[in-house]
C-alpha cells in the first residue's frame, strides 16, 4: 500500500473540443497521433505496491492535468489518479493505480495517455479502433470495457470503433498507446478493470468524488468543506461550504434548517448533533425545485478523549516467530512495547497455513511453527513454546495477551498443515478462470491465489476450529481469543455439496426452494473469445444472507466456549474479531460484523444496497463480541478517519471499537502521529499491524502526540572518498519518499520495500553484495525494473533509497556512490543533541557521546575537533586496545571553549572509513 507522490504536471495546449448538438452533446473522439509524447512506462510512486505506468524522467508525466475551462477543479499541479478495485481486498486493500493525463480534453494529436471523459463534457463518445476504453457510472461501478483482456492475454480487438454512452454522473476512461505489451496505458485499463468492479479517484493521494475532479459547469453545485464522513467529540458543530451559479430568490438549507450565503457563494451553519450518526443534507431549491444537493455523514461521539484507551500490537506468525529464539529475546520486545506505549499483545498462533505458535496441542495434533519448511518462514526455535513465553512475560509487564486464529484459513498455495490429510475441507470455488467448473481452490486455474481456506459450513471444519480455541483457552492463562479470517474466502466460495445441501434447507425454511445449482446464486456465461459474465440467480440474495448466517453461527459457538472456561476460570475470556473496515463489500467474505441494529442509510453510499435485507440484518455478530478491531489500513488521514467513522456508525457504540492502523501504510513518523490521535479521538482503542513494522521510538512519539526527533544521526562511508560520508535518514524504518534509510537483521528478513527504489546490499564481511536499479537510476531509463524487497544480509544491512516519482536525487545518489565489491562501513552517531545549542557557563566542557557499529566493523575511532576522544567499552583485545564493536561504544573528551559561539567537529571513523561528522555548537558566557 502506498503512500502517493507528488508530480508536477505541464500544462498542455488543447486544440479544442467538438461537441455534436444533434445528440445533445455526444463526442466522437479524434484520433491520436503516435509518438507525439515522449512515453515512459514502470516508474511507480515510492511506497507503491501495485502496477504504475507513465512516468516521466523529467516528473512531469509526460502529460498534464487539466479539466475543462468552465470552473476548472483540477489545478495543473495536481495529481489525478485512477485505482482499479483490488484483485482480493482481503489480500491487498489498494488496486493497482495510473495517473490521468487529460481531463475533459480534446484528445487530437495526443497519445500515451489515460484520459478521463466526463458525463459534462458529453453523454457519448466513440471509441476509436484498437483504443481501450471503461464506462463508469455516478457511483463509479463499471458498467461496460471496451477491448478487454482476457485470461491475461491481449484484448480481441473490436474490428471498428465502438460507440459508448455515458451515463448521467459517471464518466469514461480512454487509454491509447502505440505499444500494448511495452507502453502499458491501453494495458492497465485492459486488465484491470471488468464489469461490476468499484474503482476510486484519487486527487493529490486522497479519495475524491468525480466533482472534485472536473467543472460544474453552469449548473448550480453545491460542495462543503469537510469531508464526505467523519466523526466529531463535541454536539456543536459548524459546517462551511460554498455554491456556484446561485440566483436571487434561491434558498439553501442545511439540515432541515436555513442557511445564509454571502456574495461569494459561501455558506456556514452551525449544527447540534444527536448523538451517534447525523445525516446532514445540504439542499439549494429554486422555486421549490431541487437544484442540487450533497450529504454530509456525521458521527458525534461525546468526549472527553480517553488517554489511557488500549494499545495493542498485533505479532504476525510468518515474519516474526523466528526472531524469538529465546525466553529473553520474547521479553526485550515486550519491555520496549510496554515503554512505547502498548498495552497489550495480539499474537497470531494460527498461521494462514495451519501452522501454530503453542505446544499444548492435545486436541488437535497441529504441528508446530518450527515444522514450516517455506524459505520466508523457516527458524522458529522447536524447544520455545512461543504463547507460554508471550502469556509469561505479559503477566509480568502488566500486558493483556489475546491468541488470534486464522480461522478457516488452513493453508498456502504450497505449505499446510493439516488440509493435505483432510482434502474434502477444502474450499469449492465457481470462478470465472474455469470455465464453468466447481474446482477446489489448489487446482483453479485462477492466479494470485495465497491462501487456501476450508468450507466454514462443514461441521467437521468447524468442530476442528473450535477444537483449536479450546486448547488455547484450557492451556494457557490468556486474556483473550480472536477471529482472524473468520470467513468465506470471497464471493466464489463455497459451492461443495455440502453447502449446496445446508442452503438448500436454508431456502426451504423461508418458504424458497433451489431448483438450479450453482445457477440460482449465479451463473458463469462465456462469449466466444471466454470472456466471463456474472447472471445473478434467483436466489442470489438469500445466497449472501446464508453464507453471513454461517459466520454468524460459528461466532455463536465461539463465544460459548469462552464463556465456559471463562466460569471453569474464575476470570472473563474475551473474544474479539478482526475485520476489514471495507463493510461495504464483506457481504462476499460472509462477514457482517455489524450491530443487528444497524440499518442501511442511502446517504453511506454503499454501491450494493439492496444486500441489507432483514435476514442479512439479523447475521450481524457483533453481539458475540467484546471489542472488534477493524483494518483501518487506508494510507491517507481522511480515508483512514471516513473508515473509523463508518465503524462507529455500523457498530453503533454497543462494543469498543479499535481502528487497525497498518504502520506500512502510515510511515512517515508525523503522519503517524496525526492518525494516532484520530484513533484516540474517533474511536475506543487502537491495534498496530504489525511488531515486524514497528518502530518503537516513533510509536512513542506519535502515542504522547509528540514530534519525532530522531536522537541519532545515521552515516555510511563513501568508497573512494576518505574524507565523505554519506548521511541517511532513518534505521529500521520503513522507507519513504525522500529517504535514505537503512536495514539490519533487527528489521527483519527483508526491506519490506517496492521494486521502485535503489538499495544497496552489504554483507557480514562490510562488502556489496547485492545492487538493485543501479543502471536503471543512473541512466534513467525504468523499462526493466529489479526487484526491491531486498534480502538482508545475516550481519549485514541494506541502503535503500527513494524519491518522489521523476526525482533523482536520492535514488541517483547512492546508485553512483555504492557498487559491487566496495568496502563499506556504517556507524550510528549519538549523544551530542545534548549539547548542541547549548549555553554554558565555563569555558570547559565535558563531552560525551555513542557510537553504534551498524555491520562488519573491526575498529572504531572518534575524534572531537580532531582529537581522538577517549573510548569505553567491552575490550574484545586488551593488549591491542581494540574496542569490541558488537556493543555500542561510549566515547568522552574535554573541550575547551572560548568566548562566545564554538564549534565542535565529531568524526567517526570504522576501520578508518569515515562513517560520520556532526558539527555542533556550544556558546560559553
Amino acid at each position: 500500500m502506498a503512500l502517493i507522490c507528488s508530480l508536477v504536471l505541464a500544462l498542455w495546449p488543447s486544440s479544442g473540443i467538438q461537441v455534436s448538438a444533434q445528440n445533445g452533446g455526444a463526442v466522437t473522439g479524434g484520433s491520436a497521433s503516435s509518438g507525439s509524447t515522449t512515453a515512459y512506462t514502470g516508474e511507480s510512486p515510492s511506497g507503491s505496491t501495485t502496477a504504475y505506468t507513465g512516468e516521466s524522467p523529467s516528473g512531469n508525466g509526460g502529460a498534464a492535468n487539466t479539466a475543462s475551462t468552465d470552473n476548472q477543479s483540477v489545478a495543473a499541479a495536481d495529481l489525478i489518479e485512477v485505482e482499479a478495485e483490488p484483485i482480493d481486498i482481503t489480500i491487498e486493500l489498494n488496486g493497482p493505480r495510473h495517473a490521468i493525463a487529460y481531463v475533459d480534453q480534446d484528445l487530437s494529436g495526443k497519445s500515451d495517455y489515460v484520459a478521463l471523459i466526463s458525463h459534462l463534457y458529453g453523454n457519448a463518445y466513440t471509441v476509436p479502433k484498437y483504443y481501450v476504453a471503461v464506462v463508469m457510472d455516478h457511483q463509479n461501478k463499471v458498467v461496460q470495457v471496451v477491448n478487454p483482456s482476457v485470461n491475461g492475454l491481449p484484448p480481441v480487438w473490436e474490428p471498428a470503433p465502438v460507440d459508448v454512452v455515458i451515463p448521467e454522473g459517471g464518466f469514461l476512461l480512454l487509454a491509447h498507446d502505440d505499444s500494448y505489451a511495452s507502453k502499458g496505458f491501453k494495458k492497465y485499463l485492459a486488465e484491470n478493470f471488468q464489469q461490476g468492479d468499484i474503482i476510486k479517484l484519487r486527487k493529490n493521494g486522497d479519495v475524491v468524488p468525480l466533482a472534485d475532479i472536473i467543472s460544474s459547469g453552469p449548473r448550480p453545485s453545491v460542495k462543503v468543506d469537510q469531508q464526505s464522513m467523519f466523526t466529531v467529540n463535541e454536539q456543536s458543530f459548524t459546517l462551511t461550504g460554498s455554491v456556484t451559479h446561485i440566483q436571487p430568490g434561491d434558498a439553501l438549507t442545511v439540515y432541515g434548517t436555513p442557511a445564509t450565503v454571502d456574495e461569494t457563494g459561501l455558506f456556514e451553519a452551525a449544527l447540534t448533533l444527536q448523538e451517534g450518526v447525523n445525516y446532514v443534507d445540504t439542499v439549494l431549491t429554486r422555486d421549490g425545485e431541487e437544484l442540487a444537493r450533497t450529504s454530509t455523514v456525521m458521527y458525534y461521539k461525546p468526549g472527553p478523549i480517553v488517554t489511557d484507551e488500549e494499545v495493542l500490537m498485533w505479532v504476525e506468525q510468518g515474519p516474526n516467530a523466528k526472531k524469538f529464539q529465546s525466553s529473553e529475546d520474547v521479553y526485550n520486545m515486550l519491555v520496549k512495547a510496554a515503554d512505547a506505549g502498548i498495552t497489550g499483545i495480539i499474537l497470531d498462533v494460527k498461521g494462514y497455513e495451519g501452522f501454530v505458535s503453542y505446544q499444548q496441542n492435545d486436541l488437535t495434533g497441529r504441528p508446530y511453527v518450527s515444522e514450516m519448511t517455506d524459505p520466508n518462514r523457516i527458524g522458529a526455535n522447536p524447544e520455545l513454546d512461543l504463547l507460554e513465553e508471550f502469556v509469561k512475560h505479559c503477566r509480568a509487564l502488566g500486558l493483556t495477551i489475546h491468541a488470534a486464529v486464522n480461522v478457516f484459513a488452513e493453508g498456502s498455495m504450497h505449505e499446510n498443515a493439516v488440509l493435505d490429510a483432510h482434502p474434502e475441507w477444502e474450499e469449492m470455488v465457481y470462478r470465472p478462470e474455469d470455465g464453468g467448473q466447481i474446482l477446489p481452490i489448489r487446482q483453479s486455474a485462477a492466479a494470485n491465489k495465497i491462501v487456501a481456506f476450508v468450507n466454514p459450513a462443514d461441521e467437521d471444519v468447524r468442530e476442528y476450529q473450535l477444537a483449536t480455541f479450546e486448547e488455547i483457552i484450557k492451556n494457557y492463562d490468556v486474556d483473550g481469543i480472536n477471529l482472524d479470517r473468520g470467513r468465506y474466502d470471497n464471493y466464489f466460495a463455497d459451492f461443495s455439496e455440502e453447502t449446496r445441501e445446508q442452503f438448500e434447507e436454508y431456502l426451504e425454511e423461508r418458504g424458497k426452494e433451489l431448483e438450479a445449482w450453482p445457477d440460482d446464486v449465479y451463473k458463469l456465461v462465456y462469449d466466444s473469445e471466454g470472456r466471463a459474465t456474472r447472471v445473478e440467480g434467483q436466489h442470489y440474495l438469500d445466497w449472501w444472507a446464508f453464507r453471513s448466517g454461517v459466520i454468524k453461527s460459528f461466532t455463536d459457538e465461539v463465544r460459548e466456549l469462552a464463556d465456559e472456561y471463562g466460569e471453569e476460570k474464575g476470570k472473563p475470556i474475551q473474544v474479539s474479531a478482526y475485520v476489514g473496515s471495507w463493510y461495504d463489500s464483506l457481504y462476499m467474505n460472509g462477514i457482517n460484523w455489524a450491530s443487528p441494529d444497524f440499518r442501511y442509510d442511502g446517504r453511506l453510499g454503499f454501491t450494493e444496497d439492496r444486500i441489507y435485507t432483514d435476514d442479512y440484518y439479523s447475521t450481524g455478530y457483533i453481539g458475540n463480541l467484546d471489542f472488534l478491531m477493524i483494518g483501518t489500513y487506508q494510507s491517507t488521514e481522511s480515508e483512514i478517519e471516513h473508515y473509523m467513522t463508518l465503524g462507529n456508525i455500523l457498530t453503533r457504540g454497543e462494543v469498543p471499537l479499535y481502528a487497525s492502523i497498518a504502520l506500512s501504510n502510515v510511515r512517515e513518523p508525523e503522519l503517524q502521529r496525526i492518525v494516532f490521535q484520530a484513533a484516540k479521538q474517533k474511536t475506543d482503542g487502537m491495534m498496530l499491524f504489525d511488531y515486524s513494522l514497528v518502530n518503537f521510538d516513533t510509536v512513542k512519539a506519535a502515542l504522547n502526540d509528540e514530534a519525532y526527533v530522531k536522537p541519532y544521526q545515521l552515516g555510511i562511508s563513501k568508497p573512494g572518498q576518505p574524507d565523505g560520508f554519506l548521511e541517511g535518514d532513518f534505521l529500521n524504518m520503513n522507507r519513504n519518499e525522500g529517504n535514505i534509510n537503512m536495514f539490519t537483521n533487527e528489521f527483519g528478513l527483508s526491506t519490506d520495500t517496492n521494486k521502485w527504489g535503489v538499495e544497496i546490499a552489504v554483507g557480514g564481511t562490510g562488502q556489496v553484495v547485492h545492487t538493485a536499479n543501479k543502471e536503471q537510476a543512473m541512466n534513467w531509463n525504468w523499462t526493466i525494473v529489479d526487484a526491491n524487497d531486498s534480502d538482508i544480509p545475516e550481519g549485514g544491512f541494506v541502503l535503500s533509497a527513494a524519491d518522489p516519482s521523476g526525482m533523482r536525487e536520492k535514488r541517483q545518489l547512492v546508485a553512483g556512490l555504492y557498487a559491487m565489491g566496495d568496502e563499506v562501513r556504517a556507524a550510528l552517531l549519538e549523544g551530542f543533541r545534548a549539547y548542541d545549542g547549548i549555553t554554558v557557563d565555563h569555558h570547559q566542557l565535558q563531552l560525551e557521546g555513542t557510537v553504534t557499529v551498524l555491520g562488519f566493523g573491526e575498529s572504531v575511532e572518534v575524534k572531537i575537533n580532531r582529537k581522538k576522544a577517549k573510548l569505553s567499552g567491552n575490550r574484545a583485545n586488551p593488549r591491542a586496545g581494540q574496542t569490541d564493536t558488537s556493543e555500542p561504544i561510549d566515547f568522552s573528551d574535554k573541550v575547551k571553549l572560548a568566548q562566545g559561539e564554538n564549534s565542535i567537529v565529531i568524526e567517526v571513523y570504522v576501520d578508518g572509513m569515515k562513517t560520520n561528522e556532526k558539527t555542533i555548537l556550544v556558546t560559553c558566557n
